[in-house]
């Protein structure tokens, strides 16, 4: 289902920030995380309560509600923690692996795009993402209300806590423990902090568990009047608890599933950076006089490629500390820079150029590679042997040996030698050296090569 104009706009909108996503279970049903949805879970936990002889088959009234299971072992034993060790356990909440559209999210959060994420769900997934994306220093991660004080201006917040809690009793899983955390503690920073985008998307929630539904109404009555409210579920609209409870009219349900949903949202997005990564290379042709390449099938591989591979190619050919880079306006030159360099390497030996995810450009003909180089980029102020260094210390992370490195946006001064190497030329295998371990690359800067033709008929052989 094509997703409405307006969820489009306010995810392409310049400066970011327009949306905020409330999660439910739905999320993380989706493989390689593959947590069941709360009905499953809650009749598995029922089972395993009963043969513990934790409760009586009659002791819960709806085994398939998870709320209802926790009340009752509530009942009993005055506390919830045969319910929240099972889940905990059973399910690995802890270690849960991110699905693609946790991986989405997590690239959308670090682009400033997503202003925050309400998550109704316990498990991690979501924040595993973001620590494997290097996004510390971006997101906060809102555990429980005590973690307030370390809020960033960018948050991930788990609602009902998570399987980090020290304290079983401290999950939000019983209708009367919501109310008591909701008054007590989110509202105001829900309402005032978190829905305060202009869009609220909720997505994937799933079973219609009570605490759920009540968690929906909650968060529906804390919106300002003005905000655009929107659904994503798979199910049938007409069935949906949560459609009623928040309210909505049919144009603002979106039939789609979690993984769906944030592709066609990040799909939008990187057709915007990709748009100004071309605008950057024509003002960069202008300005320094270049031959006027064609870089438009280079830029649909980067379209193709996703919002998180090109975040971390990005990060690859800039040589950035972290996994992932964030697109911003200050680096749309020094990419389009290397891009151009890449074409023209094509045009001149006759080679398709090709990027590869790992952050290589193979160079190819009739289907067979012919060599393949690391792609770097001084960032317009870094030097020979900085970038040198910082090239030989990645060199272990690509999938196959390169043959060089490809540099630009370094400092003035700079020297390349005259002629390729031997390796290159003759394809020998790199040595390893006793002391310094494997050879150093060598490495072509783009000046030279677009310089000296000759040379690039040398190096893409």
């Amino acid at each position: 289902m094509p997703l409405p104009s307006e969820l489009l706009q306010a995810v392409s909108s310049p400066g970011g920030g327009k949306i905020a996503l409330v999660l439910g279970a739905g999320c993380s049903v989706e493989p390689p995380t593959n947590i069941p949805v709360s009905r499953v879970c809650s009749t598995e936990i029922h089972r395993q309560l009963v043969a513990d002889g934790v409760l009586q088959n009659d002791d819960c009234k709806d085994p398939e509600d998870l709320s209802a299971v926790a009340d009752a072992v509530f009942t009993k034993r005055n506390s919830q923690r045969d319910v929240v060790e099972r889940l905990r356990d059973q399910y690995g909440l802890k270690l849960a692996t991110p699905n693609d559209g946790y991986w989405i999210a997590a690239a959308l959060l670090c682009e400033g795009v997503i202003s925050s994420v309400v998550t109704l769900n316990y498990d991690l997934a979501l924040s595993t993402a973001l620590s494997e994306l290097g996004a510390g220093k971006i997101v906060g991660v809102v555990e429980r209300p005590e973690d307030l004080g370390h809020q960033k201006a960018i948050n991930l917040y788990y609602l009902h806590r998570n399987a980090n809690a020290a304290d079983p009793e401290s999950w939000v899983l019983r209708t009367a423990a919501l109310n008591v955390e909701w008054k007590g503690h989110w509202e105001p920073i829900i309402a005032n902090k978190v829905l305060a985008a202009p869009v609220v998307l909720f997505a994937g929630l799933g079973t219609q568990v009570a605490v759920l539904i009540e968690s929906t109404k909650l968060l529906r009555a804390a919106l300002p009047a003005v905000t655009k409210l929107y659904l994503a579920d798979p199910e049938d609209m007409a069935t949906s608890k949560f459609f009623q409870a928040l309210g909505l009219d049919a144009a603002h349900f979106i039939s789609s599933g979690w993984g769906a949903l944030m592709e066609a949202l990040s799909k939008r997005l990187l057709e915007e950076q990709v748009a100004k990564l071309g605008q950057a290379a024509v003002r960069k042709i202008q300005e320094d006089n270049l031959p006027n390449e064609d870089i438009t099938r280079l830029l649909t591989t980067l379209q193709n490629m996703g919002i998180v591979r090109v975040g971390k190619l990005r990060a690859y050919w800039l040589l950035y500390e972290k996994p992932y880079r964030v697109f911003e306006e200050s680096i749309l030159g020094l990419l389009a820079d290397l891009l151009l360099a890449l074409a023209t390497m094509a045009r001149v030996s006759g080679a398709e150029a090709v990027i590869i995810e790992d952050g290589r450009v193979e160079f190819k003909r009739a289907g067979r590679t012919v060599t393949s180089f690391i792609v770097a980029s001084g960032n317009g102020h870094r030097g020979k042997l900085a970038v040198e260094a910082d090239i030989q210390k990645r060199r272990t992370r690509y999938s196959q040996t390169p043959t060089a490195a490809l540099v630009a946006g370094t400092s003035a001064s700079w020297t390349t030698p005259p002629t390729p190497p031997k390796d290159i030329v003759e394809g020998e295998e790199l040595k390893n050296d006793i002391l310094r371990g494997p050879t150093a690359l060598p490495l072509f800067h783009i000046s030279e090569l677009r310089d000296n033709h000759a040379l690039i008929h040398q190096v893409v052989p």
